[in-house]
C-alpha cells in the first residue's frame, strides 16, 4: 500500500515498538521466503498495521522467532513467525503492490514503475493463486477508480469510496465469518484516509504532470499555484474532511475489544493518523517515507 498508517514512535513503549516491528520484519522475512527477495520491497507500514490489527482482533496465537536482518546482519531481531493468516496478508500485499505498479504505469510515473511491475509479475501470479478472490476485487476496484479518474470526477466521496470499500472487502476476505461491522468500517475509513492523504501528498506533482488528483478536481474553481498556497487557502476544509474520516475510524475502533496490541493500535488510530495529516499539510514537498 502507501505507508501512511504509522504510530507516533515517541509515544510508544519499548515493548509496543518491538511488537510492531516484529510484524513488519516478519512480513518482510516471510515475503522473501515465499516470493523471493525483490518482492520484499513491497513491505510497508500500512500492511504491518493491518497485520497487527487482524492478529489482535482474531485473538491469534502470535509466535515469534529471532533472526538476522538482511539490512543489519549483525543484530538479531524478533519477527512474527509465518502462519496461515500472515501468509494471506502477504499475498494481499503482493496483489495490491502489483496493481499499484499498474496504476503508476498508467499515470506515467516513470520507468521505475515499469521495472517494478515486471519484477513483481512472478510473485503476483503466485499470490493470485493463494487469494484469487482478492485479485478479482482489487482488479475491479482499480478499474472503477481508473474510470472515475479519466472522467476527472469532482465527486470526492465517490472516488474515495472506491478505494475505501476495497480495504473493507479485503478485510472480509481475511476475516471470513469472524467479521463484524465495526472492524469492517474501521478498515473502510483507514482505506479512505490512505487515499486522501496520498492524494494530498502528491498534489503538486500531480498538478505539474497533469495527473488526476481528487482535491484538484474537487476544488476545480481554485487556481492552483503552489502546494503551500493551496494548503493555506484550503486548510480548514481539508482538515475537516480528514478529521471526519479519522473520527469515524476512531469511533469504530473504540467499539472493539483489543488485548495484545491495544495500546499500540490506540496510538496509531488516535495519534498517528492525526499527526500524519499535520505532517503532510506542513510539508513544502512530498514527505519522506517514515522510518519506524
Amino acid at each position: 500500500m502507501y505507508g501512511y498508517i504509522v504510530p507516533n514512535k515517541s509515544k510508544l513503549e519499548d515493548a509496543e515498538f518491538l511488537y510492531y516491528r516484529s510484524h513488519y520484519c516478519g512480513i518482510c522475512k516471510a515475503t522473501g521466503k515465499l516470493y523471493g527477495q525483490f518482492p520484499r520491497f513491497t513491505t510497508n507500514y500500512d500492511i504491518a498495521f493491518l497485520s497487527v490489527l487482524l492478529h489482535d482482533y482474531l485473538v491469534y496465537d502470535v509466535k515469534f522467532e529471532t533472526g538476522k536482518c538482511i539490512l543489519n546482519p549483525v543484530k538479531k531481531k524478533a519477527t512474527v513467525c509465518r502462519s496461515e493468516l500472515l501468509e494471506k496478508i502477504i499475498a494481499v500485499n503482493i496483489i495490491l503492490s502489483y496493481y499499484k505498479m499498474i496504476d503508476g504505469v498508467r499515470d506515467k510515473e516513470g520507468f521505475k514503475k515499469k521495472v517494478a511491475k515486471r519484477f513483481l509479475a512472478k510473485a503476483y501470479k503466485k499470490a493470485k493463486l493463494v487469494m484469487p478472490r482478492v485479485d478479482e476485487l482489487v482488479n475491479a476496484k482499480y478499474e472503477a477508480l481508473f474510470e472515475l479518474e479519466k472522467q476527472n470526477s469532482s465527486q470526492i466521496d465517490r472516488v474515495t469510496d472506491t478505494f475505501a470499500s476495497l480495504l473493507e472487502e479485503l478485510a472480509k476476505e481475511l476475516l471470513g465469518d469472524k467479521q463484524c461491522e465495526n472492524i469492517l468500517k474501521l478498515c473502510y475509513n483507514v482505506g479512505k484516509f490512505v487515499y486522501l492523504v496520498d492524494a494530498l501528498d502528491d498534489i503538486d506533482e500531480d498538478f505539474k504532470k497533469k495527473r488526476y488528483n481528487p482535491f484538484l478536481a474537487y476544488f476545480s474553481n481554485h487556481q492552483f499555484k503552489s502546494r503551500e498556497k493551496f494548503f493555506f487557502d484550503k486548510k480548514e476544509e481539508i482538515e475537516f474532511m480528514l478529521a471526519v474520516v479519522v473520527n469515524r475510524a476512531a469511533e469504530c475502533f473504540n467499539q472493539i475489544v483489543f488485548t495484545q496490541a491495544s495500546s499500540l493500535l490506540t496510538n496509531i488510530i488516535h495519534k498517528g493518523m492525526r499527526e500524519k495529516v499535520e505532517e503532510v499539510l506542513k510539508s513544502k514537498a512530498k514527505i519522506k517515507k517514515a522510518r519506524i
